[in-house]
């Protein structure tokens, strides 16, 4: 599924700040804004702002569906995918939370002395995202000198650094060519591009009608790990002043994961409207996603003595970061999650 709505990285960079680099798609800005100056009610508020991606429907259902109302707990949200438009607001506190990939959030501007914190996961990519290669592209070390196409912080750009680097090579090895996710497809019929980073649902529709026939998905998101994670983030002032408002989201939404394990078709007609989708076709974008129950939570924290894949994770994707010019330095893993939310989340309360 697309995780982006329409919007360009450059627009709207100062939205926090004061300015605006373009005066369209003003709707968005105000939206944000009225989050944070949205009348409080009795109970606690969280105010959020993410991408249109499918992955992050177990919030959604979880506000219908009441479980953060049991908490005495409103979510608002806003759907918005540019980094420049939310991470300012989120940093001073007029956004509360966002949610996006472990490797993307580790990026630039992040710094170890950012007031920001990891506090949940929330899905796993398990073949939503992937590489596409031509008809004589058949590994990654056929890429070497040729030319690969895709966003620099795109889940596919980032499982194929990590893969030329398992085979003794690195993106520079690559020609890389920098585009828009949106216009994978016409940019694939271009003979010269050997390989595109893309997601589904374009990555088969791709693959399916493609005059390049014989292109195959060379590297999908379900061959590495939990490489692909997606991470819920909070201020931490805000998380610190306030642990349990957060530890009420978190239940609320491990609580709609369970939903969809047991009674998915429950989740998805509750879940679809929202992005304005059927179920039928939520139901089938999801094939790709691996929603994380509390229990793949404790794991991924390493609550209780586990080892934590996180932290596997994060030590993966500093190296890649650094080598795409994401990150200026290694980012101590202690400083950026707080695993502690999680252990014994669900003491004393209804699951």
């Amino acid at each position: 599924m697309n995780r982006f709505i329409e919007i360009g990285e450059s627009e709207m960079k100062n939205i926090f700040t004061g300015g605006f680099y373009s005066a369209g798609k003003l709707f968005v800005a105000t939206a944000l804004l009225l989050l944070s100056w949205a009348p409080v009610n009795a109970g606690d508020v969280i105010n959020c702002a993410y991408p249109y991606w499918f992955g992050f429907a177990p919030t959604h259902v979880a506000q219908n569906l009441g479980y953060f109302a049991e908490e005495d707990l409103e979510v608002k949200w806003v759907f918005e995918n540019d980094r420049a438009n939310v991470y300012p607001g989120l940093h001073s506190g007029d956004i509360d939370c966002t949610m996006r990939t472990i490797g993307e959030h580790m990026s630039r501007p992040l710094t170890a002395d950012s007031n920001l914190v990891v506090i949940g996961v929330i899905d796993v990519s398990v073949g939503a995202d992937g590489v596409i290669g031509a008809p004589d592209i058949n590994s990654v070390t056929d890429l070497v000198g040729k030319v690969f196409a895709g966003e620099i912080n795109h889940p596919g750009t980032v499982m194929l650094a990590y893969a030329l680097k398992e085979a003794g090579y690195s993106l520079s090895d690559v020609d890389l060519r920098l585009i828009a996710t949106d216009d994978g497809q016409a940019v694939f019929e271009d003979s010269e591009v050997a390989a595109l980073a893309t997601w589904e649902p374009m990555m088969s529709e791709i693959v399916a009608n493609t005059s390049r026939k014989g292109s195959k998905i060379l590297l999908s998101s379900k061959d590495f790990k939990g490489l692909i994670t997606d991470v819920v983030i909070a201020n931490k002032l805000s998380y610190e002043g306030n642990r349990e408002k957060y530890a009420k989201m978190m239940r609320g939404i491990y609580r709609a994961i369970d939903l969809y394990n047991s009674d998915p078709e429950k989740f998805l007609a509750s879940a679809a409207p929202t992005y304005d989708v059927t179920p039928d076709v939520m139901k089938g974008d999801l094939g790709g996603v691996y929603y994380t129950t509390y229990e793949d939570a404790l794991e991924f924290f390493g609550v209780g003595g586990r080892k934590s894949k996180l932290k596997d994770v994060v030590d993966g994707l500093t190296d890649i970061n650094i080598e795409l010019d994401l990150m200026d330095s290694p980012i101590a893993y202690e400083v950026m999650v707080d695993p502690t939310l999680t252990e014994g989340l669900f003491d004393g309360h209804n699951r």
